[in-house]
Parts: structure tokens; C-alpha cells; sequence
């Protein structure tokens, strides 16, 4: 019976892709959209999840993870359905995360994030996320002005009340500690995304778009999780020990200066998603997955708009 459904499935997408390839405007949307790679990305994870592969980021003492394999062959369909590395990077690990992907786990002696694990793979070169820009919106905007502005902040002090000059030498006093996971990081996280996520809606303001809260919150949180130490543990009361980090701070935070939603909800399924959660996850598949491009961060916005809150994409 399976091989039946497989089989009609296969049928369905050759003929989707026949008509499709028929005319180039139909691949495009007319700003060359990666349609045909976004959905054979999605078919390859369909297949493995049908297989019983566990697409997970295990904290695991191997050499390599089954999830590799997984990554590298989605990461090879993009690519021959014409996304470059980067973008393809992106993509993969975008669509495995909402498959159910978990975006970090400790420190493995395998690589121990998703994005960076995507990036490695798709042979892409690491890159600061101010150079990242956002998907078209007639103009775009770049994470810069999240960067600048959280930069600003950290000279100015105004990130966290400790101030580095009067802290003593020795990195275990301040590492993972009281002062380090109590304090110094949950401030950088909660304030540093909340500075970052405003300074993308002004400057979208300022170029005369329509601010756009999930880019927003997104670029807020990348900013700052290029600073703070993305699996620290957070303080009693704001998580559960082991399995919240620093990174669910900073989403949550970013979600609440941009004005979404609290809760998302899948389409179709109706699952529902912890949009802080959502949101520092994918802030930090962000900074690891190298440079896409505005072609690439389109895709990336209509793979979002499965949610049925249209927070991204074209229901946006």
C-alpha cells in the first residue's frame, strides 16, 4: 500500500513539475521564487520520515548523526533544483526544524546546531548576519540595523547591569555560574533582542515598508544570539532546567517587542507552536546558515506562511 501512495505521489509531482518547467514565469512567482527546490526539499524529509529516519540533533559522543545524511541529500535536491549553497543550507534546515527538528542540543562531538550543521554540509562559508537581508518587500532591509543598534547598547552599557571592567579574571567566575546564567545572560538576551527587534521596525519604517513583525523579531533575535551563549542555562522560573536556554529568552522577548502572537498554529494540522520558542530557534538557524540571498530569504518567508496566523509569506 505504501509503494501504491508513493507512486501516486510521485505521479502527481512529475506532472506539477512538467507544467511548472513549461513556462519559466510559473518558477519564478517573478522574482525567481525557489519553488521547485522548497518542494522537493520537503519531499526528501516526507520520504525519510516515511522510512522511520529520527530527524533529530542528538547530544550524542559519535562522529557523525543520522540526521547528516538526511540534511545532505536535501541539501543536494535544492541545489539541483537551483538554490545555491546558502540558500539551500537555509531552506533544509528551515523545513526540517518545522518537521519537528529540535535547532540545538549541548555540545556533541558532532556539530551541536542545526544551521550550522545545514551550512557545513552545503560546503557555505560562515557570515555575520548583518549581511543577511530580509525578503523583498519592494525595498529590503538588512539585519544591520539590529547589529548597529545592539552594538550601541553594549557600549553604552544599557544591555546588562554588570559592568565587564569591575569583573574579576578568570573565566569560571563569570562563565556558567550565578553572575553568568542568572544574571549577565538573561539580561543580554531579553534586552538585546528587544533593542535589535525595534531597530529593525524603525529602520523598515524609515525606507517606507510596512513593517513586518515576524522579519523584525527574526533579525532582533540573530543579532543578539551572535553575542551570548546560545545553550546557557536560564534562571529558576523563566524555564525547565536542561531543556530551556538562553535561546528561548531572547525569543520571547523579540516576540513581545514586535507585537506577534504568543501562540501560532499550523495550518492544515492546527499543531501549535510557542511562537518565542519558534522565533529564537529560527533566530539561531539564522546566524550559523552562512549568507543567503533575498531569493533565498523569500523562500524562507513562505515556508513561514504555513502558519495560520499569517505572520509571513504572501498572507502576510
Amino acid at each position: 500500500m505504501l509503494n501504491k501512495i508513493t507512486d501516486q505521489r510521485s505521479a502527481v509531482i512529475d506532472s506539477i513539475e512538467a507544467a511548472a518547467m513549461s513556462n519559466p514565469d510559473n518558477l519564478t512567482c517573478g522574482h525567481g521564487m525557489l519553488n521547485i527546490a522548497v518542494q522537493n526539499v520537503i519531499d526528501v524529509v516526507t520520504e525519510e520520515l516515511l522510512k522511520g529516519k529520527t530527524l533529530k540533533v542528538e547530544f550524542a559522543n559519535t562522529k557523525k548523526i543520522d540526521l547528516e545524511d538526511t540534511i545532505r541529500k536535501a541539501i543536494n535536491v535544492a541545489k539541483l533544483s537551483g538554490a545555491d549553497g546558502a540558500n539551500a543550507a537555509l531552506i533544509v534546515a528551515v523545513v526540517i526544524y518545522l518537521a519537528g527538528t529540535n535547532a540545538q542540543a549541548g555540545i556533541p562531538a558532532g556539530n551541536r546546531k542545526l544551521g550550522a550543521m545545514a551550512r557545513m554540509i552545503a560546503g557555505v562559508d560562515r557570515s555575520g548576519v548583518s549581511a543577511i537581508p530580509t525578503s523583498k518587500m519592494n525595498s529590503k532591509i538588512s539585519c544591520f540595523p539590529a547589529v548597529l543598534a545592539v552594538y550601541e547598547a553594549l557600549a553604552k552599557g544599557e544591555l546588562t547591569e554588570i559592568d565587564g571592567y569591575k569583573v574579576p579574571t578568570g573565566g569560571a567566575l563569570y562563565g556558567h555560574s550565578t553572575l553568568g546564567e542568572d544574571i549577565i545572560w538573561p539580561q543580554l538576551a531579553e534586552n538585546g533582542a528587544r533593542v535589535g527587534t525595534e531597530a529593525m521596525l524603525k529602520a523598515m519604517a524609515g525606507a517606507g515598508i510596512q513593517h513586518n513583525k515576524f522579519a523584525a523579531a527574526l533579525f532582533g533575535s540573530a543579532a543578539i544570539l551572535e553575542i551570548i551563549h546560545p545553550d546557557a542555562e536560564v534562571p529558576d522560573g523563566q524555564g525547565t532546567y536542561g531543556r530551556t536556554t538562553s535561546v528561548a529568552l531572547v525569543g520571547r522577548s523579540a516576540v513581545k517587542a514586535a507585537g506577534l502572537p504568543e501562540k501560532l498554529h499550523m495550518r492544515v494540522t492546527g499543531e501549535e507552536f510557542d511562537t518565542g520558542a519558534l522565533i529564537g530557534d529560527l533566530g539561531l538557524i539564522l546566524k550559523d546558515i552562512g549568507g543567503p540571498s533575498v531569493i533565498g530569504m523569500m523562500a524562507f518567508n513562505e515556508i513561514i506562511s504555513s502558519f495560520a496566523e499569517g505572520i509571513a509569506g504572501a498572507s502576510c
